[in-house]
């Protein structure tokens, strides 16, 4: 990978394979950083000759500071779960969902780090998510999640992706772990019986693969609020997919919206996973008939815990953040019983 470009003669010569027109001349600017520093987000528009209007596109330049340690390793390995995810799975999962998320125009990484050239979401997705989503704005994420987890539902993991989905994980989070407080003691003690059922190793059923950073930064919205685009997939694989519901609702969703509607849409939910598995023949509707309630709510239960688990050590945060700490702290008298059902 070349040197990130500084002016529009770089962008220019670094963009121009990827067109057959011309590039007649390029706009750019700086519109984010990345988490602690690891790089920039850039807007591009580019103007080709013989079009009237330029290409909008956004480049996320990842560039790691020198380091080590767990957290470092954790970071740079997401992004190359993002490069995987970008390079091999975006164009054939837009090609068969029709979900929102950035198109790759291309990916590039060397010692250096990783460069993405994606399509821009904001022409037809502009508006960014507020702290708090409103009720149509909840359906639609869970629909587009419902969408996306049917596409993997128990199809093997792809290769390149998070053996275990999210960025929350046990394995990962030790440190965390470490630094839970006495008031979460009898969590800490079922910790690591809820992490082994959540890994589930060697079983497919109701695996998918789950976005794995489900939250109100990453999401955008249509004018009429009736469509989503997701993006930033550096947590994408291997889960159930209630982990992204769980997420999503924890972080986003307004913690007494939750306490009135959890179960209208978490059934929500339910019903569009079944509608998308549907439409995938024979195999989609027997996972279909074999998803019931009951073990989607068991699942929702487990990743909620798990959820909390990381809070209790990392610090608790997001619009439902506690909605997620009473609905934790109501399971934990019954979670043997949980686990014995699993």
């Amino acid at each position: 990978m070349r040197n990130a470009p500084t002016n529009p003669i770089d962008w220019a010569t670094q963009l121009q394979p990827h067109f057959q027109a011309p590039i007649l001349s390029i706009k750019s600017r700086t519109i984010g950083s990345l988490w602690a520093g690891y790089g920039s987000i850039n807007s591009l528009e580019v103007q080709l000759d013989g079009k009237s209007s330029p290409v909008a596109l956004v480049v996320k330049d990842v560039r790691p500071p020198r380091g080590s340690g767990v957290s470092h390793e954790r970071k740079v390995a997401s992004y190359r779960v993002e490069e995987n995810f970008y390079k091999h799975i975006a164009p054939d999962l837009i090609s068969a969902t029709g979900l929102g998320l950035p198109r790759p125009l291309a990916i590039e990484s060397s010692a250096a780090g990783f460069q993405f050239i994606l399509s821009d979401l904001r022409e037809d997705y502009p508006h960014p998510a507020p702290d708090s989503l409103d009720d149509q704005q909840v359906r639609t994420v869970l629909s587009w999640l419902a969408n996306f987890h049917a596409f993997f539902w128990e199809r093997p993991t792809p290769s390149g992706l998070q053996h275990q989905g999210s960025y929350w994980y046990l394995d990962t989070r030790r440190e965390e772990f470490s630094q839970m407080g006495r008031s979460w003691a009898d969590l800490k003690a079922v910790a690591e019986k809820v992490d082994a059922c959540l890994k589930s190793p060697g079983k497919s059923e109701f695996m998918t693969c789950i976005h794995g950073d489900v939250k109100n930064e990453n999401i955008l919205f249509s004018a009429d609020g009736a469509r989503c685009a997701l993006y930033d997939f550096q947590y994408t694989g291997r889960s159930y997919g209630v982990r992204d519901v769980v997420y999503l609702f924890a972080s986003s969703v307004d913690s007494s919206d939750l306490e009135d509607a959890e179960d209208e849409y978490l059934s929500y939910y339910h019903s569009e996973l079944l509608n998308w598995l549907a439409l995938k023949g024979e195999a989609g509707i027997e996972a279909a008939t074999r998803y019931r309630p009951h073990v989607m709510r068991r699942h929702v239960d487990l990743a909620l815990l798990d959820y909390v688990r990381f809070m209790a050590g990392w610090g608790v945060w997001g619009s439902g953040s506690g909605w997620a700490v009473r609905r934790a702290k109501a399971l934990l008298p019954q979670v043997q019983q949980l686990l014995r059902e699993f």
